[in-house]
């Protein structure tokens, strides 16, 4: 029998980094388009290589609905061109191309769904609207709402997707999919909620579906290492009651610490012995290094601890993704990448043989 994840590129990679880039700012159009001219790609690279980070986990945009990429199916559905809700410089082609050059695999983060802070994105992408008691809740209900505020109110996330936005948001990945290539190794996607995982049957009936969907998304690179997340819980993240998806390759692993947080505080470890992830799906744990997602100046952690952590995983068959904050220009805070190089140093000199623990 095939022992689980050999030969995968991912298992191998010790650990790798994460990058809210831009995330959760509130842009115009001209501020977003300052702030990607203004990343240093090669200083990004560089520095990324300096921690021997195996990986990157880039997120392309998020909930905001802007993206630091221009994608021709995307600015169609909203009737716009590059540099509104896109940029105008393609920044994931030339980081993906830098990484490629110091041997750094490259993962895109995109959500699931449409971007849900903007009722008009949602519709013009095809995605289900929000409802209140099953009913539109309309343009003028904050569409990131929340039911305990909102009586009987459902986000569009919280609902199934339906072919039409399948076939909408195939087309807009499918197009960054075959432009990229290999220079894109993997996908992380957020927000693939229950909702959407118990839809995947009942959608395989449609024309356009989750199926169809990830044959869009691997068209440029059909062994892409897939990853879905529908929370930030050992069960859910590290797929301990089985895939999200059926196309998951890879645990999407969001997580807050190295520990499964319980009603009296700290639980187990988190291992792939403690929390096994399905047969064939590499085990995965992504976590914060500082004060949050994107957020922070200083580590969370000390070396010691980093390093106790990430060789019992990868001892294990797992991997560990590190999200660091980035400023606009693509530096990291100094304190945290002084932090990663010792990290890196200490991890390079064990993989040369110099010592070992």
């Amino acid at each position: 029998m095939q022992v689980k994840g050999e030969g995968r590129w991912l298992q191998d990679t010790g650990f790798g980094l994460m990058f809210h880039y831009e995330a959760f700012s509130k842009h115009t159009p001209e501020s977003y388009n300052r702030a990607i001219d203004s990343f240093d790609v090669k200083r990004f690279a560089d520095e990324v290589a300096g921690t021997e980070a195996g990986h990157v986990i880039f997120v392309v945009g998020q909930h905001w609905g802007r993206y630091c990429a221009p994608n021709g199916a995307y600015e169609k559905r909203l009737g716009v061109g590059p540099g509104v809700w896109t940029s105008k410089r393609d920044l994931i082609m030339e980081i993906g191309r830098e990484l490629n050059a110091r041997d750094i695999k490259l993962i895109l983060y995109l959500t699931a769904r449409a971007p849900m802070r903007h009722y008009q994105v949602i519709k013009a992408m095809g995605d289900t609207l929000p409802t209140i008691d099953g009913k539109p809740a309309g343009p003028r209900v904050d569409p990131m709402s929340h039911p305990r505020k909102l009586k009987g109110f459902r986000r569009s996330e919280n609902q199934a997707p339906n072919p039409a936005f399948l076939k909408s948001w195939g087309e807009v990945c499918g197009e960054w999919s075959k432009r990229y290539g290999p220079l894109v190794s993997g996908w992380w996607f957020d927000g693939y909620k229950l909702e959407m995982k118990e839809a995947y049957d009942s959608l395989r009936k449609e024309a356009h579906n989750i199926d169809t969907w990830i044959a869009a998304v691997r068209s440029g690179n059909p062994d892409a290492e897939l990853a879905f997340n529908a929370g930030a819980h050992p069960i859910l993240s590290l797929c301990t009651n089985g895939r999200l998806c059926p196309h998951q390759t890879f645990t999407a692993g969001e997580n807050h610490d190295f520990y499964a947080k319980t009603k009296k505080g700290k639980g187990k470890p988190l291992t792939p012995k403690n929390f096994p992830a399905p047969e064939g799906v590499i085990w995965h744990l992504l976590l914060p290094v500082s004060a949050g997602w994107g957020a922070g100046t200083e580590s969370r952690f000390e070396l010691a601890i980093l390093r106790k952590h990430l060789d019992t995983i990868n001892a294990e068959g797992g991997t560990v993704t590190l999200d660091v904050p980035i400023a606009s220009n693509g530096a990291m805070p100094v304190a945290i990448l002084k932090l990663l190089r010792e990290l890196g140093s200490e991890i390079e000199k064990l993989r040369d043989g110099a010592y070992s623990f």
